[in-house]
């Protein structure tokens, strides 16, 4: 038989599951109409501000509150900048804009009937943005104002209505731009893979780089020897979408005072397009003033364009002497002072063809193979045209030549021995670079092995 106490404690338990289910049942009415609600505002659509299709607008004006007003009207499939001055647009930075005014959208309305702009920074606006489409609005006027206290909106006002609304942008909308933001501000405007020749200036020496028949690059010293191929796009990668950092004068009338007259750097660049000099003169703070021979402003650039060009050329010189797969080899002859040796590969199979007719085994024709592509300069000696008897190259200790490839193509590297040190050439190259004598033990080892 069950106590007094005891019932009693159940009846608490029973009360107190009751309560707990009542609780949970709500909460979770609570939460299902919460989520119908998000999903019933986020189904609602935006009021988007200006409803038109992005090829509809024909043209704007910017006029931030404390820069330049500026014009952009749409000529064909392009976009130029026509006022205050003709100057070329960023194509891309002007259609994204156009896409963010034309996507704009209410966030929320603050004010149906604001008592007083200046409190929400639209007296005078922060920006103003006229519109002309060749749709319905024909003409259209935002005003932007200051950034929300949250700093994740701004508020705005559209012409011909007078309620204040927010439109979303941290700090400032990706609607205020200035002509800065939407001209071409790249300083080189010749394309990094057409360029066919660059010659480069300054107080710390000068080098010319030119792109051969074999679209392999060449360092013009003189003599023209093989340059490093990836140093060499590195070196022009700095081109690519080289941004000028402002603008000190729209033309180039009256520049005595940028230093031109004797530069820090001198870039000039030549391709089928054509030819720019980008002549660097004075520091300016942490960056150059500069101006480019096709392009009308003074500008400044970051000051790591000038470090970039600033080198030793032997720097850009190719330390390699093979460039060939062992996969795509041919033929390699091997010449030194007392014997010539032919091996030919045939069906992926080698053979010694001469002096004398043999069979190799295609992992000791490898370890030969890698031995020729491990001769890599460790440095360059300074050297004239016809100095190669200075490095024991008019007589060389070892003459190898390996055809390759599908065309057939061929390069030939001659060893030298001067004073217990090593010097290889290629055929095309007139000045010699020092090679380690391990390499040279290496490909004898190699060679003994056959």
């Amino acid at each position: 038989m069950v106590g007094a106490a005891a019932m009693k404690g159940l009846w608490k338990t029973l009360i107190a599951f009751l309560v707990l289910g009542a609780l949970w049942a709500g909460f979770n009415y609570y939460n299902k109409r919460k989520i119908k609600e998000s999903a019933a505002e986020v189904s609602k659509p935006k009021q988007v501000i200006l409803p038109v299709k992005a090829d509809q607008v024909e043209k704007f004006t910017i006029t931030p509150r404390d820069a330049e007003a500026f014009t952009a009207a749409r000529n064909g499939s392009n976009w130029e900048i026509t006022q205050p001055r003709a100057v070329p647009a960023d194509q891309k930075e002007v259609s994204s804009y156009v896409d963010s005014l034309v996507g704009a959208s209410v966030d929320t309305v603050i004010d149906e009937h604001p008592a007083n702009l200046k409190d929400y920074g639209l007296d005078p606006p922060a920006t103003t943005v006229d519109v002309a489409t060749d749709a319905k609005p024909a003409n259209f006027t935002l005003r932007i104002g200051d950034a929300v206290p949250t700093g994740d909106a701004v508020y705005a006002q559209v012409g011909g209505t007078s309620r204040i609304i927010t439109l979303q942008g941290y700090g400032k909308s990706p609607l205020q731009k200035t002509l800065f933001d939407l001209r071409d501000r790249r300083a080189m405007t010749l394309e990094q893979d057409q360029i066919q020749r660059l010659e480069v200036t300054s107080s710390k020496g000068s080098y010319t780089l030119t792109k051969n028949p074999d679209g392999y690059w060449d360092l013009v010293l003189p003599p023209a020897v093989r340059a490093d191929n990836f140093s060499v796009d590195n070196l022009l990668s700095a081109f690519q979408g080289l941004p000028m950092v402002s603008i000190l004068k729209e033309d180039k009338t009256n520049v005595g005072s940028y230093g031109f007259s004797s530069p820090t750097l001198t870039v000039k660049v030549t391709s089928p397009a054509g030819t720019q000099s980008l002549v660097v003169g004075k520091k300016d703070g942490n960056q150059y003033d500069a101006m480019n021979s096709g392009l009308d402003p003074v500008f400044t650039l970051g000051s790591d364009f000038v470090t970039r060009f600033q080198i030793d050329p032997a720097t850009l010189r190719d330390k390699t002497y093979f460039s060939f797969s062992n996969f795509d080899a041919k033929t390699v002859e091997v010449t030194t002072l007392k014997d010539h040796r032919v091996f030919e590969q045939k069906d992926f199979k080698w053979k010694q063809t001469a002096p004398g007719a043999k069979d190799e085994t295609t992992e000791k024709m490898e370890d030969l193979l890698n031995a020729l592509t491990s001769i890599r300069a460790v440095s360059f000696p300074k050297a004239t045209a016809g100095s190669s008897a200075s490095f024991g190259l008019n007589k060389p200790a070892y003459t190898f030549k390996v055809v390759f490839g599908e065309k057939n193509a061929t390069q030939i590297v001659n060893i030298g021995v001067m004073n217990g040190h090593y010097y290889a050439a290629r055929s095309t190259d007139a000045l010699p670079g020092e090679v380690s004598k391990d390499v040279i033990d290496s490909v004898e080892k190699a060679l003994g092995a056959l």
